[in-house]
C-alpha cells in the first residue's frame, strides 16, 4: 500500500501540481503554448503561476503579430496599459475603429483570434448613394458614425470583401449581417439569398434566408419563375403572387435571425476557412429575383467572427 501511495504521489508531482515549482520563465514559456482561457484558469492555482500567467511574454504570444500597427492606425483613443494582458482584455471587450472608422477590430476573448466588423460605409450597396433609395444616418446604438437606412428599393443587393490574410490563419470564420428595422415592409415573407465565397469565383453555397425576426413570418415556401411580358403593369403583382408552399421541404439549413446583446439582429451569411491568405472572401446578401418593394431596413454592417468549437 505504501509503495502504491508513493507511486501515486510521484505521478501527481510530475503533473500540473508541480508546475509551479519550475522557474517563472519556464512556466511562462509553457503557458504561452496553451490558450488565454487555460492561462486564466491556471493563474488561480498558486501565486507563482499567477505571476507567470500575467507576464508580457505570455500575452504577447496571444496578441496578433500585427497588433501594434492595427492600434496605431485607429482613430479610437487607446488607454495606456500596465501589461499586455490588460491590452488583450481591453481589445476583447472594446472593439476599436480602424480604416477611417469604416471597420472595427477586436479579439475573440477565449482564443485571441481576430474579429472584424465591416461597417455599412465599407460595403457595396446597390444604389446606396442614391438619396431616393437609401439614406445615411447616425444611430447612438451603432459603433459606426453612419448606418445605411433603406427608403425604398425593389432590387436589394449588399456585399463586401475581406482578404483572408488579415484574419487569423488556418481558422474557420462565420460572417453575419447586422441590421434592424425601422419599418419591415416587404420583409415579412421575403426570401433572401446569402452566400460566402472566394471573390471572382461563383459561390456554390448560396442559401435561402429570412431577415424578418418574427418566426410567424418565416414560412417554408418556394418561388417558381414565370415568363413575364416586359413592361407589363402587373409585373410586381405577378412576382409577389407566385410564392407557394413546397410539397416536401427541409428548412434545417435555413439561417434565421438572432437578437444580439447590443439590440441589433444578425443573420449568418455563411462560413469560410482562412487557408489561403491571398484569397479575397466575398460576403453577399441579396433579393434580386422577387421584384417586390422593400423599405425600412437599417444596415450596420457585416461582422466576421471565428467559429468557436
Amino acid at each position: 500500500m505504501e509503495k502504491e501511495k508513493g507511486e501515486e504521489d510521484k505521478r501527481s508531482c510530475s503533473s500540473s501540481t508541480c508546475l509551479w515549482m519550475l522557474p517563472e520563465g519556464c512556466i511562462a514559456e509553457i503557458l504561452s503554448l496553451t490558450s488565454p482561457r487555460d492561462v486564466c484558469r491556471l493563474s488561480l492555482v498558486s501565486p507563482s503561476l499567477q505571476s507567470a500567467a500575467d507576464s508580457d511574454s505570455v500575452w504577447e504570444k496571444f496578441l496578433p503579430s500585427d497588433y501594434q500597427s492595427i492600434i496605431a492606425g485607429s482613430p479610437t483613443p487607446i488607454p495606456d496599459f500596465r501589461s499586455l494582458k490588460d491590452l488583450y482584455v481591453y481589445l476583447s471587450h472594446h472593439p476599436i475603429l480602424i480604416d477611417e472608422g469604416r471597420k472595427s477590430f477586436s479579439l475573440e476573448k477565449s482564443t485571441g483570434k481576430k474579429c472584424y466588423f465591416l461597417g455599412a460605409r465599407y460595403l457595396t450597396i446597390a444604389w446606396g448613394d442614391t438619396p431616393e433609395y437609401w439614406e445615411w444616418t447616425s444611430l447612438p446604438e451603432s459603433r459606426f458614425l453612419e448606418v445605411a437606412q433603406l427608403k425604398i428599393v425593389w432590387w436589394l443587393e449588399i456585399w463586401g470583401t475581406i482578404r483572408a490574410g488579415i484574419l487569423s490563419p488556418m481558422t474557420s470564420y462565420a460572417a453575419n449581417l447586422v441590421y434592424k428595422f425601422e419599418d419591415d415592409y416587404g420583409f415579412d415573407t421575403r426570401q433572401m439569398e446569402v452566400s460566402v465565397g472566394i471573390s471572382g469565383v461563383q459561390s456554390e453555397n448560396v442559401r435561402v434566408a429570412y431577415l424578418h425576426p418574427d418566426p410567424q413570418f418565416l414560412p417554408e415556401f418556394v418561388y417558381d419563375e414565370l415568363s413575364f411580358t416586359p413592361g407589363s403593369y402587373n409585373f410586381f403583382t405577378q412576382m409577389e403572387s407566385n410564392w407557394h408552399w413546397p410539397e416536401d421541404s427541409d428548412s434545417s439549413d435555413t439561417p434565421l435571425p438572432k437578437l444580439r446583446d447590443d439590440g441589433w439582429f444578425e443573420l449568418e451569411l455563411g462560413e469560410f476557412f482562412t487557408g489561403n491568405e491571398d484569397d479575397f472572401i466575398e460576403l453577399r446578401m441579396q433579393d434580386v429575383m422577387t421584384g417586390c418593394r422593400k423599405k425600412g431596413l437599417i444596415v450596420e454592417g457585416i461582422e466576421i467572427r471565428p467559429r468557436i468549437a
